[in-house]
């Protein structure tokens, strides 16, 4: 086991320039096992977002604990810094995005998806993530973004497929497009001094930025994958951990769904743990659009995900579903 793990561990620090913009920030360590209650203690590493809060409430409700897990939350890493942590069984559950764990599959790291946690929703507030351009652009769809400079969270991951797919299923050159990596905050004081034609950026910042008077050009994600519904917001474990603890991701994602469909139902409550966990602006959260809480796998934004690595030269060969995936 030493061997097997060391051995990914090298290979996690030959990923750290390919994923480290698609986590989150900072580090926090948690042992993990079975405590003298039976329960399982599992550390989940999630950044102060919308897309953690179901999983807080279900912490908070007990849903975990009625299926034998103690839950416990640490601060999210960066991609290859949150891979790094499940290796090392400092943490046991990462929130974030697919791009890492198709590249670390696709390097032999053995992680894999355990299961969804937050899908896209059209509504009449907004959706989830939100391409915005000053009132008086020219960019008036993604087409018109081809030569244009657009910050977006994270190169050679999926921010960067998403608004690269956008442009061309718009009728646009995808090659022309000028990404740059700023973090969300950075995004909005580009946008506003001028030095970038626009933004793919996500929510609250998108429903700030519509309350100035700037303009939403299109959903990057929901046009890439053709579904404004799509998942591609997972939870991922160490193989090890799920070989160690049989039964263990199934009881996972009876709490999470439990979490998610208590969530769904009370949006208030869901607002006010957001205002709570991220110190955000309560007239903000209030006015921005929620997503739909899940742990359901979207299958069909995985396997677009794996194709759009490959398409843009990050990964060489697809790694199988059944790989990224624990059945």
């Amino acid at each position: 086991m030493f061997r097997t793990r060391t051995k990914a561990v090298f290979a996690i620090s030959g990923l750290a320039l390919l994923v480290a913009a698609c986590g989150g920030a900072g580090g926090e360590t948690a042992a993990a096992g079975t405590g003298a209650d039976g329960l399982v203690t599992i550390t989940a590493g999630v950044a102060a977002s919308q897309s953690s809060t179901a999983l807080l409430m279900g912490q908070s409700k007990g849903f975990f604990k009625e299926e034998g897990i103690d839950l416990k939350i640490g601060k999210a890493a960066t991609g290859a810094g949150a891979i790094t942590q499940l290796i090392n069984g400092q943490q046991q559950a990462a929130l974030g995005g697919i791009s890492p764990v198709v590249t670390a599959v696709a390097s032999n790291i053995p992680v894999q998806i355990v299961s969804g946690a937050v899908n896209d929703k059209p509504s009449p507030d907004g959706t989830q993530y939100q391409t915005m351009v000053p009132a008086d652009s020219p960019v008036k769809s993604f087409k018109d973004l081809a030569g244009k400079t657009v910050a977006v969270n994270s190169l050679k991951c999926c921010w960067e497929f998403w608004m690269r797919e956008a442009v061309q299923k718009d009728g646009g050159d995808p090659n022309a497009l000028k990404p740059v990596q700023l973090s969300f905050p950075d995004q909005i004081t580009a946008l506003k001094q001028g030095k970038v034609d626009a933004i793919s950026t996500a929510q609250p910042y998108a429903t700030e930025l519509r309350q100035q008077g700037f303009r939403d050009v299109g959903d990057s994600p929901a046009s890439a994958f053709d579904n404004p519904n799509n998942g591609n917001t997972v939870f991922y474990m160490a193989k090890s951990f799920v070989a160690d603890h049989p039964g263990i991701v199934d009881k996972w994602r009876r709490a999470l769904q439990k979490s998610s469909d208590y969530a769904n139902a009370h949006p208030d409550e869901v607002r006010a743990t957001i205002i709570k966990q991220t110190s955000a602006n309560p007239d903000l959260v209030a006015s921005a659009p929620l997503p739909e809480y899940t742990a359901k796998l979207d299958q069909g934004t995985v396997e677009k995900e794996v194709q759009f690595a490959v398409k843009y030269g990050v990964i060489k060969q697809a790694p199988a579903y059944t790989s990224l995936v624990v059945p």
